[in-house]
């Protein structure tokens, strides 16, 4: 081989063996993105999760339905009750089963939140479970190209030092000038 051309072959096999290790340890895009929608995620998550269901705009409605049907019911039994001489008894009856009602509804409104969360919550454990996934592949994948880099570049290493010709450079046969001497 000739010195030139082991100089080459040992400069890319340094260059290859940088490559890999800068692969081991040097790119982050990756790391940064995964760690971007890991941030994401968890936030997803905090808003649904922890957010109050029966304050929103259907849950708000709903209740405020009962209520003036509520109301409204309890006017009707006052009214009833003055005309028709109805015994106090009867009126807190009557008032009762609106009561029930009201409990009904908030108790349907409380298992509706209970489903919404373990959903919320199943789908971010598959979130997660997904993000690890791509992190796992993206961790084997730079390991496998750093270890495929490192290795070329030691073996084109090797190659450039097995082809020099270590103190020979000057002269193709040194051992004859030795033997003319004597």
């Amino acid at each position: 081989m000739e010195p030139i051309s082991a100089l080459l072959t040992g400069i890319a096999g340094g260059l290859k063996l940088y490559s890999g290790v800068k692969g081991m340890f040097g790119d982050n895009s990756a790391k940064r993105l995964l760690d971007k929608s890991r941030a994401s995620e968890e936030a997803w998550y905090k808003r649904n999760y922890y957010n109050d269901y029966l304050n929103n705009s259907m849950s708000r409605a709903a209740i405020k339905r009962v209520e003036d049907t509520l109301s409204r019911n309890s006017r009707q039994n006052r009214a009833y009750a003055a005309i028709n001489g109805v015994t106090p008894e009867y009126t807190l009856a009557a008032n009762g089963q609106g009561l029930t009602s009201m409990e009904n509804v908030l108790n349907n409104l409380a298992a509706r939140e209970s489903e919404r969360r373990m959903s919320v919550d199943a789908q971010h454990q598959q979130n997660v479970n997904n993000l690890n996934s791509q992190q796992l592949t993206w961790q084997n994948n730079i390991a496998r190209q750093a270890d495929s880099d490192l290795m070329g570049g030691l073996s084109l290493i090797a190659s450039a030092v097995d082809g020099v010709n270590w103190g020979k450079e000057g002269s193709a046969v040194p051992n004859n000038n030795l033997q003319q001497k004597k």
